[in-house]
């Protein structure tokens, strides 16, 4: 079996555990290793903001300082907060919006579509689309900054944009949900 067609196989065989187990070492040395954040930009660092969403050379940002209770909503918390855009690590503000968020008693989440003046579920599920994370991310925080815990984050997707936020460990007090 020395030369033979079964000694070369067995050889390729140990040679692609080789390669595998030193991809899997790899792979774990990473995740242990520090990584560099995927938002430089000095917003990041600012204690107002948290990234909420990136893609196409932008990057979006909630304001949590400014995070408003709309009273009078019975059972429901509905809340405004301002969100904002900038271009990728520039740290220049551009494109500042208010959105409008609802929690229901169920604790199911919504946004305010102003185009058709009516609520829009907010997927709270660990599928989602990347053209949901903003709004899945910002209700998580939202939420978080009233209540202390995620309303839903079982895709630990709000928390992996809270691990992107450089800034002093100190969130805004802003009340309490009702």
């Amino acid at each position: 079996m020395k030369n033979g067609k079964y000694g070369r196989r067995n050889g390729n065989i140990w040679k692609k555990a080789a390669v595998l187990m030193s991809l899997a070492l790899c792979l774990g040395a990473g995740s242990v290793l520090p990584v560099q954040a995927y938002f430089k930009s000095p917003l990041a660092a600012d204690s107002r903001y948290r990234p909420v969403n990136f893609g196409m050379g932008y990057e979006v940002y909630v304001d949590l300082s400014r995070l408003e209770t709309i009273p009078g909503q019975g059972g429901n918390w509905v809340f405004k907060v301002p969100m904002f855009n900038s271009k990728e690590d520039s740290g220049q503000i551009e494109g500042t919006y208010t959105i409008t968020y609802k929690i229901d008693r169920s604790r199911e989440a919504w946004v305010y579509d102003e185009g058709t003046h009516s609520w829009q579920a907010v997927p709270m599920s660990k599928r989602i689309q990347h053209s949901q994370m903003a709004d899945y991310v910002a209700v998580n925080l939202c939420y978080k900054a009233k209540t202390g815990k995620y309303l839903y984050d079982a895709g630990q997707y709000a928390q992996a944009m809270e691990r992107y936020y450089r800034g002093p460990a100190v969130m805004p007090a802003v009340g309490d949900v009702p």
